[in-house]
């Protein structure tokens, strides 16, 4: 009876551990199914599917607060800035203070308030802790674009910066964000050939095709 009873609990931690296996499977195919959504630019869609990582039972704090800190980007995206900022925060309230990623999150919520000089420092100091950084880099780069207040703009500072977001995570946002600079810096020829590559691979994408016109633009103006 004892053996008996005892085979009947390993057959139950069993079920139990295939059980937590399945759902950090689901888990990690919703995380990449809401990347992929914001790196093709379906804010929304991505925003849905990071709620879901939020909300699950079995996701760490670390893949909760990524997945705030992409939902506090879509939201920048659709143009809903208090809305990003909130979500930021939210994100940097799982980070010990002075840490990396406690800066990045909350300079996004600094920006999203207003204050670029406050989270400008605090992405310099972010910067300085992690060279290589996506998020440091990807947002100092659009800060020296200007997207903050032309009063800040330095394009060749931008420059720096984007293009190790590039380098760091090719994709379309990070590509869009550097065909931008070059286009403000009259790179046309740099532009065109990042451009004709994303046309390609964003056929139905109106504002690559936008910069793409622009680009062409500013070729012919060059070459006349």
């Amino acid at each position: 009876m004892w053996a008996l009873a005892l085979l009947l609990s390993g057959l139950v931690g069993c079920g139990d551990a295939a059980q937590a296996l399945t759902e950090q499977a689901k888990l990690q195919a919703l995380r990449l199914e809401a990347s992929q959504l914001h790196d093709t630019g379906q804010s929304r869609q991505a925003i849905a599917k990071f709620e879901e990582v939020v909300k699950s039972a079995v996701a760490t704090d670390m893949e909760r607060a990524h997945a705030l800190r992409f939902i506090s980007l879509g939201y920048y995206e659709m143009g809903d800035y208090p809305r990003s900022g909130e979500y930021a925060a939210k994100a940097a309230a799982y980070y010990p203070q002075g840490s990396y990623d406690y800066l990045v999150n909350m300079a996004d919520a600094d920006l999203m308030q207003g204050r670029v000089v406050e989270a400008a420092a605090k992405l310099e100091q972010a910067h300085a802790l992690a060279p290589r950084g996506l998020a440091a880099n990807n947002v100092l780069g659009l800060l020296y674009l200007g997207d903050n207040g032309e009063q800040y703009a330095d394009y060749p500072k931008a420059l720096a910066y984007n293009r190790a977001a590039f380098e760091i995570e090719p994709g379309r946002i990070t590509e869009i964000a550097l065909v931008r600079n070059y286009l403000a810096l009259q790179e046309y020829e740099q532009a065109h050939a990042h451009l004709l590559d994303l046309s390609q691979r964003y056929a139905d994408d109106a504002y690559i095709r936008n910069l793409l016109g622009q680009a062409e633009s500013g070729l012919k103006s060059h070459r006349e």
